[in-house]
């Protein structure tokens, strides 16, 4: 009990403080705002009040950007222009406004295409693919994903590689693709512990816990969840810390579900551990994200809490919560969250014996789910697409590999056959200086260096040329190489000593 209330004390004093330094950041920029700013300078001030408000106030963030974007188009910057669309494109999408999101994104993408903006390009067909994804176009997410993919390869840009791996995870986790999901889960979370980059491993380790709770193994689930909590808290990232405290209350609730599932003793476990285990993960998760202002998370939370207030028959409670999360929900906009708490209201209502307001809301979940596209319905569709843009990706992959080997291999044999004309000359030139120095009255000692020195060259250049060819024979077997390379000495040896016998004749002075 102490430590609980130490635990909520802390999430107290911290929620304030984060919430003094906001404020504190919101009035430094307000107040530079005030200044006689350069035009850059007050675009860039507009865009960063913008960022800092993203999660307060939706509608002021676009109209400081739209303001910021006005400035740079009469300056006719085209980098404060494209980063003003980009981020107007950001907070569209924050809001569920997803057209709009995507036609700043675009605009935006043109700009940074025009101007070679490799980074920029790639982080807009990343948020690009994001916005397909909350739309349910998971084929056209999946292009735009791997599109970003491929430029951060490019690129080298490790950090960027690690976050569009992730986000095509979560894609293959959409469509209970798991393994695959995990298997890109796995490839993000390798690149980030080779660069040492905390909160990517921490997002990588939740994702995975989130993968293992969709396949009910609970063990690895909270296993990962706490890996990622532990770090989060290491690195005082709150977000990180909301959203893993979250979903380690959804594995106690599941839990507490399949006990009460199983045995009248596992009702005792849900009621007195699993589901009071769950509700204060829920509660210092909520805490977390008032704190930082984020709707869309306390709208799930909220939700949570109503859901598991459900269960637990404090019906009042559950009720006033789950109204709270709706009315967040409908001012965010999304409608998947709408759609949710309709759903769990209805479920409430139905519980507590009120047919018509269970009716009632039932009727809007209908509504809002076929505003959205089916998922169930399409689902085997959209994984038949989603296969065939990845094996054609792959594909393009491959072949890019194959074209750019066939370069190499192409400069390599141009180089390797240069490199032997030269040799070649160089063999016919010392021949011919050695056939000229018969007029010439040398040495016994100096003819039979200057015999020797062109047969070892000559011996060394038949090796040269041999050696592809003794090595696919010899299969790299250095004895049978030793006895190829041998056999060439062998027939060298005696015109070795033939030449030299003749020239000793002509060059030899005794």
């Amino acid at each position: 009990m102490i430590k609980r209330s130490f635990i909520s004390l802390f999430l107290i004093l911290w929620t304030f403080m984060a919430q003094a330094q906001l404020q504190h950041d919101i009035d430094s920029l307000t107040a530079h705002l005030q200044e006689n700013l350069h035009d850059t300078d007050r675009v860039n001030t507009l865009n960063s009040l913008a960022w800092k408000l993203k999660y307060l106030n939706p509608d002021t963030v676009i109209i400081l950007s739209t303001q910021a974007l006005t400035i740079a188009k009469a300056q006719k910057w085209h980098t404060g222009i494209a980063n003003s669309q980009s981020q107007i494109g950001v907070f569209n999408a924050l809001r569920g406004d997803y057209p709009k999101a995507l036609e700043y994104y675009f605009k935006a993408l043109k700009i940074d295409e025009f101007l070679g903006k490799k980074t920029g390009i790639a982080m807009i067909l990343g948020n690009i693919g994001i916005v397909y994804k909350n739309q349910g176009d998971y084929p056209k997410a999946l292009e735009y994903y791997f599109r970003a993919l491929k430029m951060n390869e490019e690129l080298g840009n490790k950090k960027n590689i690690t976050l569009n791996l992730g986000n095509i995870g979560i894609l293959y986790r959409s469509q209970e693709d798991y393994p695959k999901a995990l298997d890109y889960y796995f490839k993000a979370l390798k690149i980030n512990q080779e660069l040492g980059r905390k909160s990517g491993i921490i997002a990588n380790y939740s994702n995975i816990g989130i993968v293992y709770k969709k396949q009910n193994d609970y063990t690895l689930a909270l296993k990962y969840y706490f890996k990622a909590l532990e770090m989060a808290e290491e690195l005082g990232n709150k977000s990180y810390m909301a959203a893993n405290l979250g979903n380690i209350g959804l594995v106690y609730k599941e839990q507490g579900d399949s006990a009460i599932s199983a045995s009248k003793l596992g009702r005792d476990l849900a009621i007195n551990h699993k589901y009071p285990k769950a509700l204060e993960y829920y509660l210092k998760s909520l805490t977390i994200d008032k704190a930082l202002g984020s709707k869309m998370s306390i709208a799930i939370e909220l939700g949570n809490i109503g859901v598991l207030y459900t269960v637990t028959g404090d019906f009042n409670k559950a009720e006033i919560t789950l109204r709270k999360a709706l009315t967040l929900a409908k001012e965010i906009g999304t409608k998947d969250r709408i759609k949710d708490q309709y759903g769990y209201l209805s479920h409430l209502y139905d519980t507590i014996g009120k047919p018509a307001q269970a009716f009632a809301a039932y009727k809007q979940f209908i509504i809002y789910r076929d505003s959205i596209d089916n998922e169930e319905n399409t689902k085997t569709q959209t994984r038949t697409e989603m296969k065939y843009e990845y094996e054609k990706a792959e594909l393009r992959k491959e072949q890019e590999e194959k074209e750019a080997q066939r370069l190499v291999d192409e400069a390599t044999t141009r180089r390797d056959n240069l490199q032997y004309s030269v040799v070649l000359i160089c063999l016919l030139m010392i021949g011919a200086v050695v056939a000229l120095l018969g007029r010439l009255a040398l040495p016994v000692r100096m003819t039979e260096g200057i015999i020797f020195f062109s047969f070892l060259i000559l011996f060394e250049f038949l090796l040269v040329l041999a050696d592809p060819y003794i090595e696919n024979w010899s299969g790299g077997a250095p004895g049978f190489k030793l006895l190829f390379n041998s056999g060439i000495a062998a027939l060298i040896f005696p015109l070795h000593a033939l030449f030299e016998s003749k020239l000793k004749g002509r060059l030899g002075r005794k």
